[in-house]
């Protein structure tokens, strides 16, 4: 009973300070409420306030050689082609009897993960005997200086669902074999895929995948002497590949920017920001693009998204790593909050706008169609609406 008259004792004579610390000392919490009506939170539209921009293609230097996708084919305007090179480890066996040996048969087998265009149209392509060195840094700069024999090694060609076998001179593994024993005598420097139909691409799984669909070629070797007699088949997997694409999409229309996977068509896209306080705090920014749906293009895979870069420098139109948002699709648009760009501009007083590219530049040939800044409608041109934030002066 006197533990109970205590506690209350002790609320009667606590309870008056809890009333004045309420009416006289707000918390911080309270401060921070206070403290909203010192805020204007204004609104910038592109479209309703009519900010300048450009909206404007731009082609970067791609190497393709990290692709989980080899591309061959061609249309009227772009080719792709396929460098492959197999490591032939070649056992001490086959190399002390290399003269002996009988070369009966090479098969190549690829396997097809991607295509693009019109798959109706016939599958025919070159397959020729590289003779100069090269990597997988290989670019379409250098695809100049590239040798190779003229001449096709292709003898048939096997199509089931998305295997491809590719029945090819045998003398082309004869002489690389004969290079695995000598390198001063022959080189190994795998073959070129060279397309010769129009209006198709083929993807096929490159030597990094990670699953078993690499690509490979099967050698059956014979000797039959009177001391020895056997046939053996052999497989090896490609060691090293790329696959070079020249040329690029023409736009669609002097209205419509195109963005293109794999050729390294991109879209360099600037706002005029002079509009926005010098002390403004950017909450968001949203980023609207309006798809082309007429002349978008698509493959069989692909991610349907863009990704805006902060670009970093006016000359080398350089990106920073720290500014990358991701747009989503969404109906027939593009869109995502890029305030962390505006803001960082701002910030920096160095606004060289935005670096618009495919989600996966290395994979696929697709040709993002978008509006660009001078479509005859206001409405489809890109659009930037920020919501920002200001101390009342």
């Amino acid at each position: 009973m006197c533990q109970k008259l205590f506690s209350l004792w002790q609320l009667l004579v606590l309870l008056p300070f809890f009333f004045i610390a309420c009416s006289e000392d707000p918390s911080s919490l309270g401060k921070d409420l206070l403290g909203q009506d010192d805020i204007i939170v204004s609104k910038l539209d592109s479209y309703a306030d009519t900010l300048n921009q450009k909206f404007e293609p731009h082609h970067a230097k791609l190497s393709l050689g990290a692709s989980d996708v080899l591309l061959v084919g061609k249309d009227a305007n772009v080719e792709s082609q396929i460098l492959l090179a197999f490591s032939l480890a070649v056992t001490d066996k086959y190399l002390t009897n290399f003269d002996s040996l009988t070369f009966i048969s090479a098969d190549i087998s690829l396997t097809r993960n991607y295509y693009f265009g019109d798959t109706l149209q016939p599958f025919n392509v070159g397959i020729h005997q590289i003779t100069s060195s090269w990597n997988s840094l290989f670019t379409a700069d250098s695809l100049s200086k590239l040798t190779y024999d003229q001449a096709s090694v292709v003898q048939s060609t096997n199509i089931s669902s998305n295997a491809y076998s590719f029945s090819v001179n045998p003398n082309l593994a004869k002489e690389w074999f004969k290079a695995a024993k000598d390198t001063s005598s022959a080189k190994n420097y795998g073959v070129l895929f060279k397309p010769t139909g129009l209006s198709r691409f083929t993807g096929f799984a490159a030597s990094t995948s990670l699953n078993s669909d690499v690509p490979t070629i099967k050698i059956v070797v014979k000797k039959a002497t009177a001391y020895e007699s056997y046939q053996d088949t052999l497989t090896y997997n490609g060691s090293v590949d790329v696959h070079i694409i020249q040329g690029t999409f023409p736009e669609a229309n002097n209205k419509t920017l195109t963005i293109q996977s794999g050729a390294g068509v991109q879209g360099t896209l600037w706002f005029d920001l002079s509009k926005l306080p010098a002390d403004a705090v950017v909450n968001t920014a949203k980023l609207t693009l309006s798809i082309d749906t007429l002349n978008m293009k698509v493959g069989s895979s692909y991610s349907d998204g863009l990704v805006a870069y902060q670009i970093a420098d006016s000359v080398s139109d350089s990106t920073t790593a720290s500014f990358v948002i991701s747009l989503p699709r969404s109906g027939n648009t593009y869109s995502g909050d890029v305030a962390r760009i505006i803001n960082n501009a701002i910030l920096t007083k160095n606004n060289y706008g935005m670096l618009i590219t495919s989600p996966y530049q290395v994979h696929g040939i697709e040709n993002f169609a978008l509006f660009n800044s001078t479509a005859a409608n206001n409405e489809l041109k890109p659009r930037l609406v920020i919501t920002y934030s200001q101390k009342k002066k």
